[in-house]
């Protein structure tokens, strides 16, 4: 009888196009048979790997979601100094932070217009740094999975390894 498994539930953290896992089965080449040991920990191995990459994918989308932030602030300050890059930042603003352009000034010449240009910012900024919390209590609960998965394995070893001391020395 074989054990296997064609794909896994997709989660909120699973990068897409990874449901399709590796098949286990208990039977190996030559004939061999994998214990149910064996194939706890090649489970639990995959599932860390799994969790590995999405913990990789979900760094790498926060450190792109912290640039713009920088990028953000960065911008704002030379709002607030009455910049001459208005255009370039409007831009950036309208692009990249998704700002309604009908809510930015056509420039920023007086301090009134500078209030609402960084306001508007504000609103956009704020709400990138709520998604950046979120995604660092994902990170967190990636990494805790990870960790469970890796013990697993590694509490299947330690038993496998007493359990076949124990059967040495009674033989």
């Amino acid at each position: 009888m074989a054990i296997s498994i064609e794909t896994i539930a997709v989660n909120r953290y699973a990068p897409r196009g990874s449901e399709a896992v590796n098949l286990y089965s208990n039977g190996l080449e030559g004939g061999d048979r994998l214990t149910i040991g064996q194939l706890v920990i090649a489970v639990a191995m995959r599932s860390a790997a799994a969790y590995e990459a999405q913990s990789v994918t979900k760094m790498n989308s926060m450190a792109a979601g912290t640039a713009v932030l920088d990028r953000a602030a960065d911008y704002m300050d030379k709002v607030a100094n009455g910049t001459n890059e208005w255009p370039t930042i409007r831009q950036f603003l309208i692009d990249e932070l998704g700002v309604d352009q009908n809510a930015l000034p056509a420039d920023i010449d007086t301090y009134k217009k500078r209030m609402e240009a960084i306001n508007a910012m504000k609103v956009k900024v704020d709400a990138l740094t709520q998604n950046q919390q979120t995604d660092m209590i994902d990170m967190q609960s990636l990494v805790n999975r990870r960790d469970t998965a890796y013990s697993a394995s590694s509490n299947m070893v330690r038993a496998l390894g007493k359990s076949m001391h124990t059967d040495a020395n009674n033989f």
